[in-house]
């Protein structure tokens, strides 16, 4: 058997695949979509249901910030916390128009059509 000291190996066995990049938000959007399913028009939550709302929506914060994702998504990230402040002020008509603002700004991008 021949030595090989000094040479270098190759590998040949290297295979490429294609790894999916998370989507930009996909914790805020979901966050956000809770939330305004638990915060209904005319409702009068309890301070206990809207500090748990608040958990909500800051925990979907921590979860993007972790993921570099705050400056992909900024406009929907400055709506969620304005949406945070109104809460904590019990304002609910505007903290709801921050959240529907948030919604748009999250919304997933219309698959392209392939052009022939």
């Amino acid at each position: 058997m021949p030595e090989n000291r000094g040479r270098a190996r190759v590998r040949t066995d290297l295979r490429v695949r294609s790894v999916p990049l998370p989507e930009p938000g996909v914790h805020l959007r979901k966050a956000v979509e809770t939330v305004l399913a638990e915060l209904p028009a005319g409702a009068s939550p309890t301070p206990q249901a809207l500090h748990h709302l608040d958990d909500t929506l800051r925990t979907a914060l921590a979860w993007t910030a972790a993921a570099g994702d705050t400056c992909r998504i900024a406009a929907a990230v400055h709506a969620v916390r304005d949406a945070r402040s109104s809460l904590d002020a019990e304002e609910l008509d505007r903290a709801r128009v921050a959240l529907l603002s948030a919604r748009d700004g999250l919304r997933l991008p219309e698959p392209r059509m392939a052009k022939r």
